[in-house]
């Protein structure tokens, strides 16, 4: 069994005033899973100024 870990920076404040909600596709990861991968646990880091830290831990 493989695994890979990815880890992704985003910068949550990047998004206009009037809306605060944001979807981000991370294609990196989209990438993996167009390959068969499967993202066997994410790890949410928490907030360091206006930048969180997804981690996802993907097996084959």
């Amino acid at each position: 069994m493989a695994q890979k870990v990815i880890t992704v920076n985003i910068n949550v404040y990047e998004q206009s005033v009037t809306n605060r909600h944001s979807a981000y596709e991370v294609n990196f990861v989209n990438k993996y899973l167009d390959e068969g991968w499967v993202i066997k646990e994410t790890i949410h880091s928490p907030l360091v100024g206006s930048w969180t830290n997804i981690t996802f831990i993907l097996e084959k």
